[in-house]
């Protein structure tokens, strides 16, 4: 099995079947993390913390494996997530790349970057086209309404 093949069934099994047991076994013990997260996970148990985070605003999660990437002991995925968000539920549906390094069959090395900007705009956390509104130099405003 290629490693892009096992990564992905991992993924599959966490995020979608909420195996979190399959989570410790998966990350080497000199795990290093990076992306939009980058700090705020560190270990295992950090990303338990993420997976169930995330649970709880996206349910029906689906996700379908549309790239994949192996050399040697790198391995890359493009994943589309398909799910329901918000109250009352609102159809979710973006991408997410993951990059790993495998040692000894684990994860120690693990770049995920999902877009996350159009996560929160699908579950109501932010406002339509954040993104393009940003990037006119528009600043975000929450009004305090205490």
């Amino acid at each position: 099995m290629k490693n892009s093949e096992r990564l992905f069934q991992w993924f599959h099994d966490v995020w979608v079947d909420e195996n979190l047991d399959l989570v410790e076994p998966m990350f080497h013990s000199d795990l290093v993390v990076n992306g939009p997260l980058h700090g705020a996970v560190a270990i295992a148990e950090d990303y338990r913390e993420i997976v169930g985070t995330l649970r709880n605003l996206v349910q029906d999660i689906e996700v379908t494996l549309t790239h994949a990437l192996d050399d040697g002991d790198l391995s890359a995925l493009r994943i589309r997530v398909r799910g329901l968000g918000g109250s009352p539920a609102y159809p979710v549906d973006l991408f997410g790349q993951l990059t790993v390094r495998m040692r000894d069959g684990m994860i120690c090395e693990f770049l995920s970057n999902f877009d996350y900007m159009t996560l929160f705009e699908q579950v109501g956390q932010l406002p339509q086209d954040c993104l393009p509104i940003c990037m006119t130099g528009e600043r975000l405003t929450w009004l305090n309404n205490g």
